[in-house]
């Protein structure tokens, strides 16, 4: 049986299929308008490629697809999700709790779809308020009140109010979020971001989510589970997903597969570099886990949730390059996969820097996507010449590499950034090049930031979906308490663990999953305020709340933090899906003498360099610098002074054995 894992991007759609012993990927375009059509498109590939009459017979032998996308990360990014309104408390309704105005008031919400209520609003209040923003269109209502948290009956009493009024089973009915319900915390404005991040993109992914499953089941009569990435880097049913846990999880997932990747090389930190066609993004791994921050911002929006350290610059394949006031630029707007750069041949006619990295020689235009597409070279000379290279009194040559630095330094300083965000020097940390650019930019980066290595990898042009195709389900129980840990409140916590454990054992066996082997961690986070908590994690399989009561109790005296009350507590629960990780390669293809092609690496002449196909590599083999690596899917420049050698597992590693000359 096969299992298949597909990764949505703003420009590409990566799918990896797997049996256990081999592994197939795909690459298609994105289809923004419907993403369930580069979903399923992924799947006829599949199907063509491994020699079945269609996608249903294909299906036929897939024992479960594991989906993570970009999609909540685009529509908060385009600013293109519902109308939602937001029931908050008076005299908060531009900070929402906050110290100034709110970033996500006229930008998520309107202002006006704002509405204030007083301390104990009659049921009156409540309606009027409800009725003007029904009328102002709003489509999802947040209730978010001050000091809501642990205790949430003021919350609760406005969703009934609505509900008596607007019952589910009526057209006119609209959806009510608890600010308190999507995040348990005490930290008000965080609870309404959350809530409001979550309305706002839940019908677009929802749409996606549902229509992709209804075909499955409909069209393909397929019955397996169809599991969604979510952010923790694990995946669950769609019942099981809030759109905003499923923001920047694909390449959340390839942060994942470096960590995995770590471990098997045996580094403790690691930089995580995902190129694509629209965005380059830069994750962390240290002490052989991906870095999570508790607070900061998510797209933008200040929260105080704990989500995975991730930066991003606007800069891909298809930033364009343009000049102002005498001055390079690259992105932030791109061509996408459609009309795409002007090599493309699809319409595009403005600089961009995949059509730099062709004039520069760097990409084989003739075997572009596996030969899928064939690169205009002309066309991007052209580009480059009317819109950079003239304008800046340049060599179109010249003009190309000014174009590849810029987005070199773009990239080095977003890592650089992330890696002082995460406490590590680039001297002592290697560099994880990933995505569809990741392995053209990986010894560029490298080199200007003094880092000792970079590394490729074969999966690395769908790296997303190897961490993905390592996860687990992973299911969350969130409770706001407030109470310390002391014996008189143990019959209290006892409750509350007792109906967290009896939740997730019921969510499992909804699901199909045998709830007896999944792993149980428990998380209480001590203090008084998000800023100064303090974090208890206790691994405890135990299916009796008293033996989980006891081994709490066990590891509250050992740290000596049950002074401070339990603000709330977190339940996690895994249950082991992965089907396969890295395993040695054993094949052995025939040698290949390399070609030959003019390339660009500094600022003089082109050099005739020694092209490889990545495909003709075997376990061993080293290619020095100046040299091009082109395989069907990734393109990896070695400058002079570096070497390439491909490890025992298929991937490999670039480091420095000399100065560039």
């Amino acid at each position: 049986m096969f299992t298949v894992d597909i990764d949505t991007g703003g420009t590409m759609t990566d799918a990896l299929v797997s049996d256990g012993q081999h592994r197939h990927t795909f690459k298609v375009d994105t289809t923004p308008h419907d993403y369930t059509v580069s979903f399923f498109a992924c799947l006829q590939e599949a199907a063509n490629d491994l020699g079945y009459e269609d996608v249903s017979a294909f299906l036929r032998d897939v024992a479960l697809i594991r989906w993570s996308s970009t999609i909540t990360t685009n529509v908060l990014g385009e600013r293109a999700g519902s109308k939602v309104g937001v029931l908050g408390s008076q005299g908060h309704e531009k900070t929402l709790y906050g110290t100034n105005r709110s970033v996500i008031v006229d930008e998520l919400v309107p202002e006006g779809a704002v509405i204030g209520l007083p301390i104990e609003p009659a049921a009156s209040d409540v309606l009027a308020a409800v009725k003007q923003l029904l009328e102002n269109g709003v489509r999802r209502i947040c209730v978010c009140l001050a000091d809501a948290f642990p205790d949430n009956t003021a919350e609760k009493d406005v969703k009934k109010i609505i509900e008596s009024q607007y019952p589910d089973h009526i057209i006119g009915a609209v959806p009510v979020l608890l600010g308190s319900e999507m995040a348990p915390l005490r930290h008000d404005q965080t609870r309404v971001h959350y809530s409001v991040m979550n309305a706002y993109t839940h019908a677009q992914l929802a749409n996606s989510l549902f229509k992709a499953e209804d075909l499955l089941r409909e069209e393909q009569d397929w019955e397996g589970p169809l599991l969604i990435g979510n952010t923790s880097g694990g995946v669950a049913r769609i019942g099981k997903t809030k759109a905003v846990d499923t923001i920047e999880s694909g390449p959340v997932f390839g942060t994942f597969g470096g960590a995995y990747m770590a471990g098997v090389y045996g580094y403790d930190h690691a930089v995580c570099f995902d190129v694509g066609g629209t965005t380059t993004k830069a994750s962390i791994v240290r002490d052989g886990l991906p870095v999570l921050q508790r607070g900061g911002h998510l797209m933008e929006v200040p929260v105080k949730t704990s989500f995975a350290l991730l930066r991003s610059a606007v800069v891909g394949g298809g930033s364009i390059a343009r000049v102002e006031d005498g001055n390079l630029l690259l992105g932030p707007e791109s061509m996408g996969a459609v009309p795409g750069p002007a090599c493309y041949g699809l319409g595009g006619s403005k600089a961009t820097l995949t059509d730099a990295l062709l004039v520069l020689g760097y990409l084989d235009p003739d075997n572009f996507m596996g030969g899928r597409r064939t690169l205009d070279r002309e066309a991007s000379y052209k580009a480059i010449e009317t819109h950079v290279a003239k304008p800046l009194s340049l060599s179109v040559e010249a003009a190309a590499l000014a174009i590849r630095d810029e987005a070199t330094s773009l990239m080095a300083n977003l890592i650089a950034e992330t890696l002082d965000e995460a406490g590590l020097n680039a001297s002592d940390v290697p560099l994880f090049g990933f995505g569809g650019n990741g392995p053209m930019f990986g010894a560029f980066v490298a080199n200007k930031l003094g880092m000792p290595s970079a590394h490729i990898f074969h999966l690395g042009p769908v790296f997303s979906t190897f961490g993905s195709a390592i996860s687990d389900v992973v299911h969350t129980y969130e409770r706001g308490v407030d109470m310390q840990w002391q014996a008189e409140n143990l019959s209290k916590f006892h409750e509350i663990l007792a109906e967290m454990r009896f939740q997730a054992e019921r969510d499992l066996r909804g699901e199909g999953f045998d709830w007896a082997k999944a792993s149980y961690s428990w998380e209480l986070d001590f203090g008084t305020d998000e800023e100064s908590v303090k974090v208890l994690t206790v691994e405890s399989d135990e299916r009796d709340a008293s033996a989980i009561d006891a081994a709490i109790t066990k590891a509250v005296k050992e740290q000596g933090i049950g002074v401070d009350p339990v603000m709330s507590i977190r339940l996690t629960t895994n249950y082991e899906i992965s089907s396969y990780g890295a395993t040695p390669r054993t094949d052995k293809v025939p040698k290949e003498a390399p070609g030959k092609r003019l390339v660009y690496y500094g600022t003089g002449e082109a050099q005739e360099c020694a092209i490889y196909r990545w495909e003709a590599l075997n376990v061993g083999d080293e290619v020095r610098g100046p040299a091009v690596i082109n395989g069907a899917t990734l393109t990896c420049p070695v400058p002079a002074g570096w070497v390439l050698r491909v490890d025992e597992y298929g991937n490999a590693g670039l480091r420095l054995t000399a100065k560039e000359q």
